[in-house]
């Protein structure tokens, strides 16, 4: 009987807690597995830039908006491309009463969650879930489209897939991995956090790096606030971004500088 009932019960408790084997595919970046990665991986050009320019989301509905900011720094800052807005918001004016006066600015020329939104289709409010029309439900975040439409408002040259089948699965791995290793050339990608078995839903995030032996990419989660970096198997990133978002399935977008210096 004691055994039986102790049978039953690891039974029981194997049905509701996911194993470690559920999160076999993805693996923490800091983890000795995900340190090997980095390591021995041919296709990171994009990492190290991306790492220097890494900010997370302000909050949580941020995620696209942060990730186009992490690139335009990437692309921009110190390349002399266009000139950058400064975001005056970060100090408040009563509290700059002591800073040098004159032509001297204690802001950076960076580009901050608040400027990148300057341009864009979707405004800060629509993100946040105001309706765009009367008797519509709130949207919240950004669409793949939508994320489109903000990256080209900054000026930037951008391809978005739509990943709707994984028929030419093959052909969309290739294009990511050689845009990781191509020069000023960015991958973020819109995925499924439940199809990773990761608490949340819809995401985006930039991707660093790919790893040929273990056939992973590395995703820069840019809410580390509530997750680390991550190495993905590729089939099952796939798998994530094959997933419905409110009207298409989501996907990936490849980025790059659109203006001329």
């Amino acid at each position: 009987m004691k055994t039986m009932l102790k049978t039953s019960l690891l039974s029981l408790a194997l049905a509701v807690v996911p194993t470690s084997a559920a999160f076999a595919d993805v693996i923490d970046w800091s983890s000795d597995e995900g340190i090997t990665r980095l390591e021995q991986s041919h296709f990171k050009k994009d990492f190290f830039k991306l790492a220097n320019f890494y900010d997370a989301q302000d909050n949580k509905v941020y995620c696209g908006v942060a990730s186009t900011s992490i690139i335009m720094n990437a692309l921009r800052v110190r390349q002399n491309v266009t000139e950058i807005p400064l975001d005056e918001s970060t100090i408040a004016p009563e509290d700059r009463a002591y800073f040098p006066q004159g032509d001297w600015s204690p802001f950076y020329e960076r580009y901050t969650q608040n400027t990148v939104l300057g341009h864009s289709e979707k405004t800060r409010l629509q993100i946040m879930g105001q309706p765009v029309s009367e008797g519509a439900g709130p949207d919240y975040g950004l669409q793949l489209d939508q994320m489109t439409d903000l990256v080209t408002s900054n000026h930037l040259k951008v391809k978005t897939v739509f990943v709707d089948n994984l028929d030419s699965k093959a052909a969309m791995k290739a294009e990511l991995v050689h845009a990781l290793e191509t020069r000023d050339q960015y991958v973020v990608v819109n995925y499924s956090r439940k199809t990773l078995n990761q608490p949340g839903s819809g995401h985006y995030s930039p991707v660093g790096a790919y790893d040929k032996a273990s056939d992973s990419f590395l995703i820069m989660d840019v809410s580390n606030a509530k997750a680390n970096w991550v190495w993905v198997d590729s089939d099952q990133l796939f798998d994530a971004m094959a997933t419905m978002d409110t009207k298409r399935n989501r996907g990936y977008l490849l980025i790059s500088e659109g203006l001329k210096g």
